[in-house]
Order: structure tokens, then sequence, then C-alpha cells
């Protein structure tokens, strides 16, 4: 009975000791891989974040991760993949300095990791406008051309988006804004008449904008110049290889007479060279190589954008007549009366 009972109290104290163990679930474990602590990170690009989970119990697709940046969760409860990498996107402001990654088990067991960053902060674009410029001659009739140049420091030029407006027109949609790989951006268009102040925008890849701005004024529609030749008469005649100044006048309402271009031609030999203005539109062209012939001398005057007039005048190139005194001879005496 003694060893009976002895049998029972060791089992007792067995059964009584085995309700005291209990299972231990080790926590899980994260790590960011993506990037150090005190790494430097661009403000306003897509940068992805990596991390690295694990479980000595639990596999995987039994975890869930979250990531953290300043206390603003951004990806929340993503399963990391079969190897434990879990990913976040994150476009960072200037001060997004803290990533926390989380993790927890099936059973609500948490780990973690932390690392500070330092956000780097981009550079906004630049924009320059080449034309049209302030002192430029525009009409309404005519296009104008708009011609810049943008960068940025962090973005190529063709990924930068650009584009032309007018306080009085609005965005000039019609007007090519796309930028070239040197940063160029080149388009045409018309504007209303009258003042404009027209701006040149450029945005990057971050939403940094950057504008210049140019104030023109557009004039009526083009008047073409006009023009007359004023010397040589008309139909007057010469003999060959004789040297003829040709003159006239030319002007212009809308520019100075300066920027106006002069072209000198024949019928009959073609072009014959060009001249240009004084400030008082007086305009002259000396030549000496007319063929004998009749000739239709054109004066053809052009302005900055290409409007004409032309002048026209006759004039007779020939040789000159020869003469003989056949009587008396010379040195012949003849008597008085």
């Amino acid at each position: 009975m003694r060893t009976l009972s002895a049998f029972g109290l060791v089992y007792l104290v067995a059964c009584e000791s085995d309700k005291s163990l209990t299972v231990q679930n080790p926590a899980p474990t994260a790590d960011i891989i993506s990037h150090d602590d005190g790494s430097e990170i661009l403000e306003g690009f897509p940068i992805l974040l990596e991390g690295l989970v694990s479980d000595s119990n639990h596999s995987p697709d039994q975890l869930t991760t979250t990531w953290i940046v300043n206390g603003e969760t951004l990806c929340e409860d993503i399963v990391p993949d079969e190897d434990g990498g879990t990913f976040c996107e994150v476009v960072f402001n200037p001060d997004d300095t803290e990533i926390l990654l989380q993790v927890k088990d099936a059973e609500n067991k948490g780990g973690d990791d932390t690392i500070t960053v330092v956000i780097v902060e981009t550079e906004v674009p630049t924009a320059e406008i080449l034309s049209p410029m302030t002192d430029g001659v525009y009409y309404s009739d005519q296009l104008i051309t708009f011609e810049g140049i943008v960068s940025d420091a962090e973005d190529d030029a063709d990924l930068l988006v650009a584009y032309w407006e007018s306080n009085a027109d609005g965005i000039l949609d019609s007007v090519d804004a796309t930028p070239e790989t040197s940063g160029q951006v080149i388009g045409y268009g018309t504007l209303s008449e009258g003042p404009h102040a027209i701006e040149l925008h450029v945005e990057d890849s971050t939403g940094k904008t950057a504008i210049e701005s140019v104030i023109i004024d557009v004039g009526p529609p083009n008047s073409a110049p006009d023009c007359t030749i004023d010397a040589p008469v008309n139909n007057d005649a010469g003999p060959e290889g004789e040297l003829v100044t040709f003159e006239g006048t030319v002007s212009d309402v809308d520019v100075p007479a300066s920027f106006l271009s002069i072209e000198w031609s024949s019928d009959k030999d073609g072009a014959l060279g060009n001249s240009s203005p004084d400030s008082n539109g007086i305009v002259s062209f000396p030549y000496a190589d007319l063929t004998v012939n009749s000739h239709v001398i054109s004066m053809t005057v052009t302005d900055e954008v290409g409007a004409e007039c032309v002048s026209n005048l006759t004039y007779t190139v020939g040789t000159a007549p020869s003469i003989t005194i056949d009587a008396p001879v010379d040195g012949d005496v003849i008597n008085e009366g």
C-alpha cells in the first residue's frame, strides 16, 4: 500500500508540475535594408523602401508589415513575399526624416526597425525667354516666335513640362512648348493687338515650378513699305560702261527705314545688287555694268516680315554715235566771206 501511495503521490506531483509549463512565442524581427541610418534621400522623388522580416516559428505569409514615416502610416498590413521582403514606395517631404518598419505575427507579437535619414531638398527649375523680346516689333496678323531655354538640376530637360501664357490671351495652347533634350523650347503663334505680359512656365517632376516673363506690344496687321525710284528719270539713256547712280526713297509706317532691305535688278541682266537706306530712307545704288539694251530696272523693298514694295523705271544703254568731217580737209585755208 505505501508503494502505491508513494506512486500515486509521485504521479500527482508530476501532473501538477506539467500544468505549470508554458509555450514561448519568439518575436519576429524586422530590418530596413534599402537605406542605412543617415542615408540621403532626394525630396519629391518616388523612393522604394525595402525591408526584410522573419520569424522563427511563423512563415512569411503569416506575418504582416507596416511602414510609417514621421508618424504617418503609409503602407499598412503588407504581407511579405516568400523571402520575407516587404516594400513601400514613398515620396519624401523635407521633414520626413524617420522611417519605421513594423512586423507582427499571427499571434500579434511584433518587432520593428527604425532609421533616420537626411532629406535633400531639390532645386527649382529655371526658365529663360529668348523670344519675343520687349524691343521687338510684332503684328496681330503675323506669326510670332516663342523661344526659351528650360533646365533643372535633378531632371533631364525633356522630362520638364512647359507652357506659354499671355495675360491678355490666356494659356497659348496652340504654341508648342515641349522641351527638347537641350532644354530648348520653341513654337509659333499669333497674339491679339495690344500689350501682353508673356510668361514661360516650367515644372519639374517633383512639382516645383518657375516662371519667366517679358512685356511686349503687338501692333495692328502689318503694312507693306512704300518706295519710289527718284533718279535717273524714267526712259533716260546712257552709253555702255557709264556709271549710273540709281537713287530712291523708302519708308514704312511700322518700322524705321533701317529695318528694310533693298534689292536692285534688271529684267535683262537679273540681280544687280543690294543697298541700304540711310536714317531718312534715302537709297543710293551706283552701277556701271549694264549691258547694251533697254532695261526695266526694279527696286524691291522688303520689310522685316516679308511684305514688299516694288518701283520700276526704264533705262536704255546704247553705244555712242560716230562722226567724221569730210570737208574741208584739216589744214585747208579759206578766204574770209
